[in-house]
This record gives C-alpha cells, sequence and structure tokens, in this order.
C-alpha cells in the first residue's frame, strides 16, 4: 500500500504539503494541488484513518441526531449532510432517537454519539432533549431545523410557510382545517418545526377575520396513512368544500389518496396544500411550501466544518424563507 511518502516523492513536494493538500487547506497553490492528487491517484493512495487519528486526536466523523428515520425529508437532508462532510473526509454517524431509552443512554457523556468530532442535531432542540440544555460532551454542534440562541443554527421560517398557505387556502371561503403531527407536540423529541407550522395557521385565521378554534386542528400520524384517517376525521366534522393545510407533505399525500378514493374533486370539493415540497409533489399536481431541503444539510455540515477552524467565532445564524408554490391541488 502506498504512503504519504510515496505520494510525496512521486509528486515531488514535501509530506507536509501532501498533507494540506490531501485535508482541504486552502494554502496550497492549484498547480501543486493538481501534482499531488494525481500523484495520489497513480498510487491508488488511502489515509490510514486509525493513524491519522491517534496523531490528530480526531475521529474524522460527525454524530448526527434525528428524531426517526425512513422519510423522504429526512432522508434528502441525510444524504446532503454526508455528502458536504465526505467532500472534506469526515463521515456521518446516524443516531435517531427512537425512544425515552436510547434518549437516556444518550445523556451520558461516554455515549458512543460523542465519540465524534462534533455534532448535528436534526429538527431537534437541546432545551428539550437535556436536562441542563447543553451537550453531554465538549463538542461543537450544530442545529438544522431547530434554533437555539447556544448554537450554529440553519433554519425555516416555518410560521411564514405556514402562514402563506393559510392564506392562500382562505382565498376561497369554506371549512378550514390543519393536520398536524400528533408525537411532535409535547415530548422530548418535539419538533418547533410543527409548534411553528401551528402558529403561522393559527395567524392566518386570526388576521384574516376567520377566526381560531381548536377544532380547526387535526392531529395525525406521521404518515401517509396518518393522513388518510385525519382527513376522515374532518369529513365527520363538516362536508365539501373543506380547505386542508397539511403540516408536512407525507400526509397530505394521504389526503390526496382519501379525496381521490371518495370520488370527490380535488381543487374544487377539497382544497389541499402541504408543505416541503417534496420531488414528487409535482407529479401529483400538490401545492406545498418549497424549503430547499438540500441547501439546509449542506450549510449545517459547512456550519460545523466552519466551527472546527474557528472554535471562537461568534455563533452564526441563518434563516430561509420558505416559498408557496401552487398547483392542482389547491
Amino acid at each position: 500500500m502506498a504512503s504519504i511518502r510515496d505520494v510525496a516523492q512521486r509528486a515531488r513536494v514535501g509530506v507536509s504539503t501532501v498533507s494540506k493538500v490531501l485535508n482541504g487547506y486552502s494554502d496550497i497553490g492549484k498547480e501543486t494541488r493538481q501534482k499531488v492528487l494525481a500523484a495520489a491517484k497513480a498510487l491508488d493512495y488511502r489515509p490510514n484513518r486509525a493513524a491519522r487519528s491517534f496523531r490528530t486526536g480526531k475521529t474524522q466523523t460527525v454524530s448526527v441526531f434525528l428524531p426517526m428515520v425512513g422519510t423522504e425529508f429526512y432522508e434528502r437532508l441525510i444524504t446532503a449532510i454526508d455528502h458536504e462532510l465526505a467532500a472534506h473526509d469526515y463521515d456521518a454517524a446516524l443516531f435517531p432517537l427512537l425512544s425515552e431509552q436510547r434518549l437516556r443512554r444518550y445523556r451520558e457523556s461516554d455515549a458512543l454519539p460523542y465519540h465524534a468530532d462534533g455534532v448535528i442535531f436534526a429538527s431537534l432542540n437541546p432545551d428539550w432533549l437535556f436536562p441542563d440544555a447543553r451537550l453531554p460532551a465538549p463538542l461543537p454542534g450544530v442545529l438544522v431545523d431547530a434554533y437555539h440562541a447556544d448554537y450554529d443554527t440553519i433554519t425555516v421560517d416555518n410560521a411564514r410557510g405556514a402562514f402563506d398557505a393559510t392564506q392562500h387556502l382562505l382565498e376561497r371561503p369554506a371549512p378550514t382545517y390543519s393536520i398536524m403531527i400528533e408525537h411532535f407536540a409535547d415530548t422530548p423529541f418535539a419538533s418547533g418545526v410543527f409548534i411553528e407550522r401551528a402558529k403561522g395557521f393559527e395567524r392566518a385565521l386570526e388576521t384574516s377575520g376567520v377566526g381560531f378554534a381548536n377544532e380547526q386542528m387535526v392531529h395525525a400520524e406521521f404518515s401517509r396513512g396518518g393522513g388518510r384517517d385525519a382527513f376522515r376525521e374532518i369529513l365527520k366534522r363538516t362536508a365539501p368544500p373543506i380547505n386542508v393545510f397539511a403540516s408536512c407533505d407525507e400526509v397530505a399525500r394521504g389526503v390526496l389518496d382519501e379525496v381521490v378514493d371518495r370520488g370527490l374533486r380535488l381543487g374544487s370539493d377539497v382544497r389541499v396544500v402541504g408543505f416541503d415540497d417534496q420531488p414528487w409533489a409535482a407529479e401529483v399536481g400538490l401545492s406545498s411550501v418549497h424549503q430547499p431541503v438540500e441547501r439546509l444539510g449542506a450549510r449545517a455540515a459547512a456550519l460545523l466544518l466552519a466551527r472546527f477552524g474557528d472554535p471562537d467565532a461568534p455563533v452564526r445564524h441563518e434563516e430561509v424563507i420558505p416559498t408557496l408554490v401552487r398547483r392542482t391541488s389547491s
């Protein structure tokens, strides 16, 4: 197996120069960088991670905390995070918080997630996860899709997105309902995302003069089937025409399924707006609030990498304004 010295000898540079090129340092000239990369490729050089970790005290890994797995949003987010980390020779290790038991284990400072160089929280807030609202281990952290004053964050204005969606639905007077995710309301895994979307829905109703009542908010499981069940509940409360704001596209898809199965006219008897604008939304004609998921993931990773380079820099907060995409469903 080729060594770093073999690469340096072939490229006719010093070992330290090869190390800088392979670790992404910016103070190396373009010509020198190309020579080193060409030499590494020709020799099929692969860095010895174990040796580098022992030498630098770094693991080249980042722990990513998630409230769940298996949804399109988190699949896209994780892929974007991992892609950005991989470009800088880091790996992402995923830690979904699927139970209170697992969370209790992760509250210990020697737990596996903290054998990493840093942490990314996706749609999770340390205030609700840890007793003192801080990581059990002294690691740099970044929040994506959630906000905390003490950490670098990249967020979407979820309240604004829900407000715009609801205002659009209210352009046609009709009973207007929202479908929210039930198990994100009052648990350590609570997502401020859905709380903010609920606030935006309520504010749109109040400012429009319609007024908000609790029965206008129906709770559902975070699934396509949950959307079906929620819409059935809405139909028990009122007859078409109906406006529905679904707090995520996964739930909205279930509403569309139920509308079609019942022979109702989408966009007429029932108007539906989702949130996320998943890639399939355009194919089925679902109006949705667009948020740039890949950009969120990439920026979360970039913020953490920047924090590695400058641990004492001021905390950074970035916010993305979502946009409503109108299609035939509304």
